[in-house]
């Protein structure tokens, strides 16, 4: 071949080489340039979701009931690491151990080994998979274990920060916070009492940032997309902290003392409707919610009905008064025996019988069927209207999940009216019985519960404050009055006067009630209730305690009288209220009850 055609053959070979590139070119850059592009940006950018902080609860007097934690995921990144994965979980897995709650569960070196021994395993096979550009390893890593494992200074392990609820306070106020847990998209979302009712004042807003990493999966120096996030808005309660540890305090010993299933305790102010303390028994603790039976989440103060029995009559005797059906002084010609209602008898819970009773000693003994007497004189209609007046059936409209209506009798025959004149055979909550009680208190007037007293937004400072407010009247201040006065004769001359103080005048009523069954009631257990309030002229509290199913006695007098005034002895020290009463060394040894 002479030089020419050589000469020829490479040009003709350069123009093809060029040909192809130019081809290549054309056909990765134009036909497959957009699916190169997006698998290169998926190799190369790294999602990560920012969240400001949910807002925080307080209680009246500035303590923290909740706030936030910072906790920390621990993230491997396998393509990084510059020593053998073995190594990496020999040397992390004995810092980690103490953070799982397995590991303070055990009670077993075995235990302990086989927990080791599966989380090694777990994290081997995360960490041997070369071409995994992220993995995550554990979650809820306190700081003091971060910084162990950070001292470590292992190549390719990594952490994000995030926040936890925290509860400085421990399970204080449990049923009244709720508690925080996921929603079906693994989201923060709040669940019973203030954080599932205010979700959305609470909850904090999220923003997601898309950064750029380089072939091995670390974070690129320079200014990822950045995007505000916002802090949820913070709640303050009316819960004082120093009383509602009492009140919680006292409850719990209380119920193991009176051998009950459960219990409650609230304090209202009644002239503004501020609940001051809310506690129930048993209870649980919202950083561990998931170890505790669902049927502990709700309030039972809104939740859980109840027949309320004979502090009931406080509501029979005021609409009776109201009304002008009757005086305290009025007489009772209907109750020297039984009352019958065809196959129905209804008689007194001790089966005495007192003819020709006075109404301030009828609730003073809790006499039934003098109770039934002002119901007939009232009617079916006004009993009712009364009854709806004072708040029964009606949510208590407070920013509590389980805050809602409670039934309402439909039908209203003879023996109807009959029983739920002494509090039988007619439901409701104690936060309605105590807004109804909390009216008598307040001369008549019923005011608006409250329990969040003002929401703030630390991003825009603005506050809204709760303002107290009336809701209505339901008895004349005169009738009020007039109760209030058989409330302290029932107190100082009833079932538990052997109980009362002898430092403070209250104004109170015991009740003792059947637990409904299917089929009727059961004949061992109770419901043993007091509520009262003090000092009768100007009321600072009204306290309602409540036992279900006590043990030791089935009667109020007897059980939840005597943890009434014991709380009530706090609370005069808490509210500062002075006492009234000449202290006696002597004390009466009655105990009648009903």
């Amino acid at each position: 071949m002479d030089n020419t055609n050589r000469e020829k053959l490479v040009v003709f070979l350069m123009y093809a080489a060029f040909v192809t590139i130019i081809s290549r070119l054309f056909y990765w850059q134009i036909i497959k340039g957009e699916s190169l592009q997006a698998a290169a940006e998926n190799q190369y950018e790294r999602t990560i979701t920012q969240t400001g902080s949910r807002g925080t609860i307080y209680t009246a007097d500035g303590y923290i009931l909740v706030s936030n934690k910072p906790v920390y995921r621990l993230f491997a990144q396998p393509a990084q690491l510059e020593i053998p994965p073995e190594s990496v979980v020999n040397q992390i897995v004995p810092l980690l151990l103490p953070e799982y709650k397995e590991y303070k569960d055990a009670s077993t070196s075995a235990a302990l080994e086989e927990l080791s021994t599966k989380i090694k395993e777990d994290f081997n096979s995360k960490l041997s998979k070369k071409d995994s550009q992220w993995v995550s390893l554990k979650t809820e890593i306190s700081e003091p274990t971060k910084e162990q494992i950070e001292s470590l200074k292992i190549h390719g392990l990594g952490f994000d920060q995030y926040q936890k609820r925290d509860y400085p306070e421990a399970s204080m106020a449990a049923h009244l916070t709720g508690f925080v847990g996921k929603d079906e998209s693994g989201n923060d979302l709040g669940y019973f009492g203030l954080e599932g009712a205010l979700e959305k004042e609470l909850q904090a807003r999220s923003s997601t940032n898309t950064v750029i990493t380089d072939a091995l999966g670390g974070l690129l120096v320079g200014n990822p997309a950045s995007v505000s996030y916002v802090d949820g808005r913070n709640v303050t309660t009316s819960i004082r902290r120093d009383v509602q540890y009492a009140v919680e305090q006292s409850l719990k010993v209380g119920i193991e003392k009176y051998g009950a299933a459960a219990g409650e305790a609230i304090v209202m102010e009644p002239a503004t409707g501020k609940i001051l303390a809310l506690a129930a028994y048993p209870n649980y603790d919202q950083s561990a919610f998931i170890d505790f039976s669902p049927d502990l989440y709700k309030n039972p103060s809104i939740a859980n009905l109840y027949e309320p029995g004979s502090t009931f009559k406080i509501l029979t005797v005021a609409a009776g008064i109201d009304t002008g059906k009757i005086t305290a002084e009025t007489t009772c010609p209907r109750c020297s025996s039984p009352r019958v209602f065809g196959q129905y008898t209804i008689r007194t819970w001790n089966d005495v019988y007192n003819p020709n009773i006075s109404m301030i000693d009828a609730l003073a003994k809790s006499d039934n069927t003098a109770m039934i007497y002002v119901a007939e004189l009232l009617g079916a209609d006004t009993f009712q209207k009364y009854i709806k007046a004072f708040g029964i059936g009606e949510p208590l409209h407070l920013e509590l999940q389980e805050d809602t209506a409670t039934p309402f009798p439909d039908q209203w025959n003879p023996v109807r009216l009959a029983t739920a004149s002494f509090g039988q055979g007619i439901l409701t909550n104690s936060l309605q019985m105590l807004r109804a009680v909390s009216t008598i208190a307040n001369d008549g007037v019923m005011m608006k519960p409250i329990i969040v007293t003002e929401v703030s937004d630390p991003t825009t400072g603005e506050t809204i404050t709760t303002p107290v407010r009336e809701e209505r009247r339901v008895v004349s201040a005169a009738t009020a009055q007039e109760v209030t006065r058989m409330m302290i004769h029932a107190a100082q001359s009833g079932e538990a006067q052997w109980t009362a103080s002898r430092t403070h005048t209250i104004a109170g009523k015991t009740g003792t009630s059947q637990v409904a069954i299917v089929g009727g009631y059961a004949e061992d257990k109770t419901v043993a209730s007091f509520i009262g309030f003090a000092p009768p002229d100007n009321p600072k509290f009204v306290l309602l305690v409540k036992l279900t199913e006590p043990t030791s006695s089935p009667w109020a007098a007897e059980t939840a009288a005597p943890l009434w005034y014991h709380i009530a002895e706090r609370l005069y020290l808490l509210l500062n209220i002075p006492p009234d009463r000449i202290q006696s060394s002597s004390s009466s040894p009655e105990q009648t009850e009903n």
